[in-house]
């Protein structure tokens, strides 16, 4: 009895053990259930609006007149040098002066005229004297050999007639040599010059073609810089069209730079306090039909105005040759990528979509996407990249936190205060939308 007993009980256990486990399993069943029920029910996803964005720096752009710069260094150098000395021989009995009253010395401003030196005249003088004399004499013998043949022509013959003649003509010449020489005997300046090196002193002898004075004028000056016959090019093209410009029969419509081949020369040092010198406007004046033969550089000469007369020749000084002006952005350098041999930036696109907060459409509101712009020409100028204006349209680029960007990504214009409100407007943008989607 107590073995059956304990059977009994033995299966009423597993029985119990049975549906307990088959108790789990149900509600387990159910709420596997109850969760792909729940799953089918869409999720609403996070607005566009309230997505993470990248801070980023704009900096607005627009199509302006570029000038494609090349820099070359070089020195300065006089217009034009004269040495000039006097044609005869003689002793100088004198110099000429200054402003002051000096004698005239390295340095000293002189006019086109003005008397640099005089030698002893007083043989030219009497040798203009004697030539005046002999024209007197045979102009008087030829004048009475006329009356004569007049009143009996056989007293005259032609051969002495013409002998007077050639006497007087003869005369005449001497004359002329003798104020040659004369005139030649003071020294003037051809030209407005500054006197470089004075040669001669009062007192000491010269002889014929011997350099008495060298002049400089500097009234403008050549600042002559070396180019690689890789860049010649570009200069003669540049100055041809330059000369088509300066030919136009329209010139209002014209814009005068078009017509003058501009250089900005910088001089090299600084003044007392440090400061650079201010930059100077120079126009390239001329342009060499062959190279040094020592240096197989092209001596390109750029005139500068030196009204103040403030240029010496050999300063140095650095000029940035405009070699060209196209149509174009200067883009600040930080804002474009360059990836071996390509080069990109990236701009702003505004788009219009709807702010929603929950279920409640607040109304509209900005966003902004990253747009990349792969960049086939473009011309580095240091702290700037000119891009052509066909190569693309711009309003503005990305110049900080662009290189962590990828293209249409969403972005966020931390300095959005700093910038016009018309920028903003013309940002290029996409129709109003609900953006949903992240």
């Amino acid at each position: 009895m107590k073995a059956l007993t304990e059977k009994i009980i033995h299966y009423l256990v597993l029985a119990a053990v049975t549906f307990f486990a088959f108790g789990v399993m149900w509600k387990l069943s159910v709420k596997e259930h109850l969760r792909e029920k729940q799953a089918i029910i869409p999720i609403r996803s996070l607005p566009a609006v309230a997505a993470p964005k990248s801070p980023v720096a704009i900096t607005p752009v627009q199509v302006q007149t570029c000038e494609i710069l090349f820099t070359y260094a070089g020195k300065i150098q006089p217009w034009e040098t004269y040495q000039i000395g006097f044609p005869l021989t003689g002793r100088v009995v004198s110099l000429g002066t200054n402003g002051t009253g000096a004698p005239l010395d390295d340095g000293d401003r002189v006019q086109a005229g003005q008397v640099l030196a005089t030698i002893d005249d007083r043989v030219f003088r009497a040798q203009k004297s004697e030539a005046a004399a002999q024209i007197e004499k045979v102009t008087s013998d030829l004048q009475r050999a006329q009356r004569v043949r007049q009143t009996n022509r056989s007293a005259v013959s032609d051969s002495e007639l013409q002998k007077f003649v050639t006497d007087l003509a003869l005369a005449r010449a001497q004359h002329e040599v003798a104020v040659k020489n004369l005139d030649d005997a003071t020294l003037r300046s051809p030209v407005d010059a500054t006197i470089s090196k004075r040669m001669v002193k009062s007192g000491e002898s010269v002889s014929p073609n011997q350099i008495a004075f060298e002049l400089v004028v500097n009234k403008d000056v050549l600042l002559v810089v070396d180019v690689p016959e890789t860049r010649i090019r570009e200069l003669e093209e540049r100055m041809r069209a330059v000369a088509i410009a300066a030919a136009d029969s329209n010139p209002k419509e014209a814009n005068p730079q078009d017509a003058v081949f501009r250089a900005y020369v910088r001089l090299e040092g600084r003044d007392r306090f440090g400061n650079a010198w201010p930059p100077l406007e120079g126009e390239v004046y001329r342009i060499p039909e062959v190279a040094d033969s020592r240096t197989g550089l092209f001596a390109v000469e750029i005139k500068l105005s030196n009204a103040e007369r403030l240029l010496r020749p050999g300063m140095v000084a650095t000029a940035d040759i405009v070699t060209a002006r196209i149509a174009g952005y200067k883009i600040p350098e930080a804002a474009v990528i360059f990836r071996q041999r390509n080069a990109f930036l990236f701009t702003v696109d505004r788009e219009p979509t709807e702010m929603e907060m929950l279920y409640w459409n607040i109304g509209p509101t900005d966003l902004y996407r990253a747009r990349r712009v792969d960049l086939d020409q473009w011309i580095d100028q240091g702290e700037f990249i000119i891009v052509p204006q066909t190569e693309t349209q711009l309003q503005s680029v990305i110049t900080r936190g662009q290189f962590r960007l990828a293209d249409q990504q969403f972005v966020r214009i931390v300095n959005l205060a700093e910038l016009s409100p018309g920028l903003m407007t013309q940002m290029s943008e996409k129709p109003l939308k609900t953006i949903t989607e992240h």
